[in-house]
């Protein structure tokens, strides 16, 4: 006779439970799945212009926020995966439940069901992804310290860009240093399929171009220093900030607004032409003796909060196929 705990570890068989359970049902979500991402595929390049042009990334709050009938195929592809899901989990609960029941305790024995549970943790990270993921505008970084907006700043040491043939450009790395404000700088590098990161993926900075800002290198007898748009730099015993640069294509004609600080002296601002020396208040010559490109980077901050929840499931489904490759060890012989 069944002891009382075994009989309240049968799960009921037959009905709604069998059809919810089976492999038939899995089967029929799974291939439903991909023909609604085919057709969805299809639907969103058609109506890029007209009722899709608001989808962006893996936001799906706009198929809610501006229902449509063009996106029926997403509303049945959310119920599916629901349905796809609830099998999976149920399934896989009633695999665990009898494989235990039946003194199984093999690790390797469980591998499958830990791959059901990676699929519904990476449904979950889509699911997190889809409605709490968002864009929170772009930073352009340059060779001075800028805020990122997560609470770090960077800025560009340097620009490796690689070319094709034809002189297009192939791939762009930038260098940037990173820091928190209770933390040294720490060395980084962004490329288009490598962005800036933190919180395992939560704060995301892509690249969208490496691009330059103009500088102004300025000479005041035998000193000379470089500075950018609001930037200071010292010319001997004198302090310049950078106002104003307006640097035309070609560089002729560029002119430069600074702010010159002496001691013992009120600040003066001074308008710069090109080439076209300045006398100070002191008598010294300020000139402008060149515009020079240091290099940047425009950056685009998404926020997606279901990218360690992806981790997770990552981490699952490997430790999942390990399990079961350990299945196929040879066991050895006893002595």
């Amino acid at each position: 006779m069944p002891s009382e705990r075994e009989a309240s570890m049968r799960l009921p068989r037959g009905g709604w439970w069998a059809w919810l359970t089976s492999q038939q049902l899995g089967i029929l979500c799974g291939l439903s799945t991909v023909a609604l991402l085919a057709i969805g595929s299809i639907v969103l390049t058609v109506t890029r212009d007209g009722a899709s042009a608001a989808v962006a990334m893996d936001d799906v709050r706009v198929f809610f926020v501006q229902p449509s009938l063009v996106h029926l195929w997403f509303y049945a592809l959310s119920g599916v995966l629901a349905l796809y899901a609830l099998n999976t989990l149920l399934a896989t609960w009633q695999s665990v439940s009898r494989k235990w029941q039946f003194g199984m305790r093999a690790p390797s024995m469980y591998a499958a069901s830990v791959i059901h549970v990676a699929f519904l943790v990476a449904l979950l990270a889509h699911l997190v992804g889809g409605l709490t993921s968002n864009e929170h505008g772009m930073v352009l970084v340059g060779s001075n310290w800028t805020a990122l907006g997560d609470g770090r700043e960077a800025r560009v040491t340097s620009l490796d860009v690689s070319q094709n043939a034809d002189g297009s450009m192939r791939q762009a790395a930038v260098h940037l240093d990173v820091r928190r404000p209770d933390r040294a700088a720490e060395p980084a590098v962004v490329t288009y399929n490598g962005p800036l990161s933190s919180g395992f993926g939560t704060d995301l900075f892509l690249m969208i171009r490496p691009t330059a800002l103009p500088a102004a290198r300025l000479v005041r007898g035998d000193a000379q220093c470089v500075a950018g748009q609001d930037e200071s730099c010292a010319l001997g015993t004198v302090q310049v900030a950078l106002l104003h640069l307006e640097a035309p294509s070609g560089g002729q004609g560029a002119l430069a607004r600074v702010r010159v600080t002496c001691e013992g002296m009120p600040a003066e601002a001074v308008w710069l032409f090109l080439g076209r020396p300045q006398v100070l208040r002191d008598g010294t010559q300020l000139r402008l003796a060149a515009v020079e490109q240091r290099p940047a980077v425009l950056l685009r901050h998404r926020r997606a909060p279901g990218n360690p929840v992806a981790l997770v499931a990552s981490l699952l489904l490997a430790g999942g196929l390990l399990l079961m490759w350990r299945r196929f060890l040879p066991v050895p012989s006893p002595p």
